[in-house]
């Protein structure tokens, strides 16, 4: 992991299953073909109460940006690994950083904020899933609030700001902290991010999600950097971007060589 939290990743030759095959195989036994069941999605902690903690997570979406943010909070606040997620089918990979295993799905805590990060992109069988869960989870732990980081495709920029919100009607009533306007009409959030929100909606939960502007083509650390920033002013958080937005170009490489890494390793597992 460098000093921005992003964490490298190595892949070595090793005789895996398919993961794009296993998730469609059903198990044969005796002549009977039975259906495998995915599990629930599992969120083990060590910390027994939670309550009134503030979430923060993203999702790797346009720009990484929920993913940049995410991991550069968690290695600014020099936040305490709390827990992990256990999901049906993890993805095939781990990362390492200076303190030993990255899990792909990890649960973080620095005083009354709660970070889940999402080292990589839960399978796409189980994406809603996952979002369902941590909705779920966020509310029966009884959680102040929730943040959720996205990117906003910059091709959509009108107005001024350079971000928008996406809060739920429960969080303009309860915990309204942002000063930005909300998602243009006409414009849609889609993906995990839209599926958390939605629960978050229907549990009349006060949840927002903070969407800088961001090029859909890379890695774009300066919107992320942008969320950091007016998370911190919102809830007095002390964080300095400077290096997230000194280095931009060496995290966008970075991340975009991980990306072309983790795909071409998919590609070549085999049976």
């Amino acid at each position: 992991m460098d000093r921005h939290g992003i964490s490298h990743i190595n892949f070595a030759c090793v005789e895996l299953v398919s993961i794009n095959m296993f998730f469609r195989i059903c198990k044969v036994i005796r002549g009977r073909r039975i259906q495998v069941n995915p599990l629930p999605v599992q969120f083990i902690v060590n910390k027994k109460d939670l309550r009134n903690c503030t979430l923060i997570s993203g999702f790797h979406g346009i720009g990484e940006t929920g993913y940049i943010a995410v991991s550069y909070l968690v290695h600014a606040l020099s936040a305490e690994r709390i827990g992990f997620v256990k999901v049906a089918y993890p993805p095939p990979f781990i990362a390492t950083s200076e303190d030993g295993i990255v899990t792909p799905f990890e649960v973080y805590k620095k005083g009354n904020i709660v970070i889940v990060k999402l080292e990589f992109t839960p399978h796409r069988s189980e994406e809603a899933e996952f979002s369902k869960a941590l909705a779920s989870w966020v509310v029966k732990e009884k959680f102040r609030d929730a943040v959720l980081v996205g990117g906003l495709d910059s091709t959509f920029r009108s107005g001024e700001g350079d971000y928008r919100i996406v809060p739920t009607r429960t969080y303009l009533v309860k915990s309204k902290k942002f000063s930005a306007a909300t998602l243009d009409p006409g414009l849609f959030v889609y993906g995990p991010l839209a599926v958390a929100l939605s629960e978050f909606e229907i549990n009349s939960f006060p949840a927002v999600a903070v969407l800088p502007y961001a090029t859909a083509a890379r890695a774009d650390p300066g919107a992320a950097a942008v969320a950091i920033r007016n998370i911190c002013k919102a809830y007095r958080l002390k964080v300095n971007v400077s290096d997230l937005e000194k280095d931009a170009k060496e995290i966008e490489e970075e991340i975009d060589r991980r990306l072309k890494q983790t795909k071409e390793s998919l590609r070549t597992m085999y049976v």
